[in-house]
């Protein structure tokens, strides 16, 4: 009655599956009337039957090979964090059972990680309190985010508005004071826009402009391609 096909989110991580779930006819009658049923019942029917209440898109990660300590501790993160799920981060629908392996069922929240052209197209100043927004607001649970790679935080558009939203709870910190977590809030929000801007000082070369992360990838590959042409 419903099916779903996807690929891999990126090379860096394989083990995240996004999906497309395709409803045939009967799964479609099925789940409107799920819909129409759960106005009365509330959240009760959701919570028993969530594969019928499932957007159309979801991200699929499954457990990473001998990380089962990890996969536990990312599910208590986001139970501690669920009042910011959508916002913040993604939604988890649940877990289930996939390949013999152990797998998150979370919201397909879009948008383009700051680590590729895509998503590094906001200025300094302009990404700065967006950063620093989000970091605080896992910081207000006790949740310190301790991976932060920039393809951890996607530049995402809300209702015509730029915000940042952070994916992969797997190493969240829950032992830090509300001081401590203030202060790596702001540090953490200096590093990424670092990671993010050290480009900025490079040159192309034979130009001796600055140039962005945008302009050097594009640099970076065509020069490569004039190689092999080469």
């Amino acid at each position: 009655m419903r099916y779903s096909y996807g690929s891999p989110t990126n090379h860096a991580h394989l083990n995240v599956l996004r999906l497309r779930i395709h409803k045939r006819c009967i799964g479609g009658i099925i789940e409107s009337f799920f819909r129409i049923i759960s106005k009365a019942t509330g959240s009760w029917l959701q919570s028993k039957f969530p594969e019928w209440f499932l957007p159309d898109k979801i991200v699929l990660k499954r457990q990473k090979e001998n990380w089962e300590e990890e996969f536990d501790h990312e599910v208590i993160a986001y139970n501690r964090l669920r009042p910011i799920q959508g916002l913040t981060i993604p939604k988890l629908y649940g877990k289930i059972q996939y390949a013999n392996t152990r797998a998150l069922i979370l919201s397909d929240i879009g948008g383009s990680g700051l680590s590729i052209p895509d998503g590094a197209v906001l200025d300094e100043q302009d990404i700065e309190p967006l950063l620093h927004q989000a970091l605080s607001s896992l910081n207000e649970y006790g949740v310190c985010h301790d991976d932060t790679r920039l393809d951890n935080f996607h530049l995402v558009a809300d209702e015509g508005k730029d915000k940042i939203m952070i994916v992969d709870l797997e190493s969240a910190d829950f032992d830090q004071t509300e001081e401590e977590l203030a202060y790596m809030a702001k540090n953490k929000t200096k590093s990424l826009l670092h990671g993010l801007f050290e480009d900025e000082k490079m040159s192309i070369p034979g130009r001796g402009k600055s140039t962005s992360r945008s302009a050097q990838y594009i640099y970076d590959n065509s020069f490569k391609l004039v190689q092999n042409l080469d």
